[in-house]
């Protein structure tokens, strides 16, 4: 019995692997086939919703345009656009009340060429939501929402491939430029963009910078403990901060498997910008990537009297006010 569940697995894992590129090629045989630069959308293309759906209208005044935007990329626990798993609600409520002269922007699902919910207009909608519902409910099954982690992490693979990556990056990398643009973003001011990428959404952070930066609009890569390829789109990125946690070994699965972070490939362009001193590798305390001591997590009381979560914060508004793209709100001594 155990024997057939494994090869079952087994299969599935292969068929899943097989259809990753699937939703990628789909979007670049859409209408894109003539059209390989990315362009700033337009109002109506930037409110406008993928599939059938109607768009959103549009606001008769945008949001006031802000000095720097921070476009937060959640991990492969998401399956919607417009809605954060919950351990990762109070980190980005605090980032946003706490960061000055910044625009936080989370709503991507950056697992979509689209960004589309697994949970709608999809042919296993209905599986995707039963599988997200479970992820709350005390049930023998709940185990299985883990597919939706997994089939996430098929789309980290597919951003870091050389041959579906550049299809699948531009895809997320226009979906963030709409959402800049629904946030008040004035292309032709060149505001700096940092982009916050959690674990696997460091990938995809990477992976767009190349196209972002082809925008004109200063990018900047922050990897909060990311699994992340030495992708070329860092290339183009002014920074890049890989920020870790001393006990985080999940983390290290980048460097593990990703060969152009190995040392011995000077020319990758992960090395190269460790020379150049565009990347930094910050160690941000005694962190685990989940559960208790985890980033997101509340307990326990670190050595220092702060909170992990406080810790992740700390590091995430401390390197932005350091390059002086933010302001801390915390800190008494900024001005009104």
């Amino acid at each position: 019995m155990i024997g057939q569940v494994l090869i079952i697995v087994v299969i599935g894992l292969v068929a899943a692997g097989l259809v990753a590129p699937g939703e990628a090629l789909m979007w670049w045989r859409s209408g894109r086939l003539d059209e390989r630069l990315i362009h700033w959308p337009s109002l109506e293309e930037a409110f406008g919703r993928p599939g059938e759906e109607s768009g959103d209208p549009i606001p008769a005044d945008l949001p006031a345009e802000q000095d720097h935007y921070l476009v937060y990329l959640s991990g492969i626990g998401i399956s919607s656009p417009a809605e954060l798993p919950v351990i990762e609600i109070p980190m980005v409520e605090r980032l946003t009340d706490r960061i000055g002269d910044t625009r936080v922007i989370w709503q991507i699902y950056p697992y979509s060429a689209a960004n589309t919910a697994l949970t709608q207009g999809r042919r296993l909608s209905r599986l995707w939501q039963v599988l997200a519902r479970w992820k709350f409910e005390k049930t023998r099954l709940r185990w299985m929402a883990f597919l939706i982690n997994l089939r996430n992490s098929f789309q980290i693979f597919v951003s870091s491939d050389r041959r579906y990556g550049p299809v699948f990056n531009l895809a997320i990398a226009e979906q963030i430029a709409a959402a800049l643009i629904r946030n008040g973003y004035r292309p032709e001011h060149r505001h700096p963009v940092t982009l916050l990428g959690w674990s696997g959404g460091a990938q995809i952070a990477a992976g767009t910078a190349w196209y972002l930066a082809a925008l004109g609009m200063p990018v900047r890569v922050m990897s909060m403990a990311g699994i992340m390829s030495s992708d070329p789109g860092l290339d183009r990125a002014c920074q890049i901060w890989h920020l870790r946690g001393d006990h985080d070994k999940v983390q290290s699965l980048g460097a593990l498997f990703s060969a152009g972070r190995w040392p011995i490939f000077r020319g990758s362009s992960w090395n190269r910008a460790r020379r150049e001193g565009r990347l930094r590798v910050i160690r941000i305390g005694p962190l685990k990537h989940a559960g208790k001591r985890g980033y997101f997590s509340c307990e326990p009381i670190l050595p220092d009297s702060r909170q992990p979560c406080e810790t992740t914060a700390d590091a995430i508004v401390g390197v932005l006010v350091e390059a002086g793209l933010a302001r801390d709100n915390a800190r008494p001594d900024n001005p009104d």
